[in-house]
């Protein structure tokens, strides 16, 4: 029985490595691959290998407010969330990388994206900027109008489109983290939309 394993391992080994060869399979990671069918042309998209290289992740932070229009620099690096160490990969695709969410904070504004090539999970808008504003490093807020300056000129949100922004969802993330930024950014988007 564990001769016939070692056999079809190797075969299946082997199998891949033709595969390669024939550039009819691209490696992303150690046991992960694209498949290059010569009748299909359509690409895989790079959301759907971000949900994929790492899990369980869900697209957010620069990436994911590009995606929804809250910020206007075009993101290549996709950026992603996880539950599971931080972690980058450099692949034939680009660089996808992941940052560690608390498991408490992690399903909270997440949706179900579809696009032509499949399924992907990643923060919506308002999950997307908590997530910014909670992970990022060395910025102190004590104040609304800190976090309004570090929106409009470190972030570069356009801030009419925060006007109708999911409330309850910041709330939660606040209350959740317990995290002060959040919650001025909380303040920050309650006024907006009055």
């Amino acid at each position: 029985m564990q001769t016939r394993l070692v056999t079809s391992l190797n075969a299946i080994r082997n199998k891949i490595k033709y595969m390669k060869k024939q550039g009819l399979l691209t490696s992303l990671k150690k046991g992960l691959y694209v498949y290059h069918s010569p009748y299909v042309k359509t690409l895989i998209s790079k959301e759907i290998i971000a949900n994929n290289l790492l899990g369980p992740s869900y697209i957010s932070y620069e990436y994911a407010l590009y995606y929804h229009g809250i910020t206007p620099e075009r993101v290549e690096e996709v950026t992603s969330a996880t539950t599971k160490r931080a972690k980058t990969f450099s692949t034939p695709y680009g660089t996808f990388s992941y940052k560690h969410i608390d498991k408490t904070l992690y399903a909270l504004g997440v949706e179900i994206v579809s696009s032509k090539q499949g399924n992907f999970m990643m923060a919506g808008k308002e999950k997307a900027l908590c997530d910014k504003v909670f992970t990022t490093k060395g910025i102190k807020i004590s104040s609304k109008k800190a976090m309004r300056i570090f929106l409009e000129e470190d972030l570069r949100v356009d801030m009419d489109e925060l006007f109708d922004f999911d409330l309850e969802i910041a709330k939660q993330y606040a209350e959740t983290s317990k995290s002060k930024r959040v919650e001025f950014l909380y303040k920050v988007l309650k006024d907006i939309g009055k």
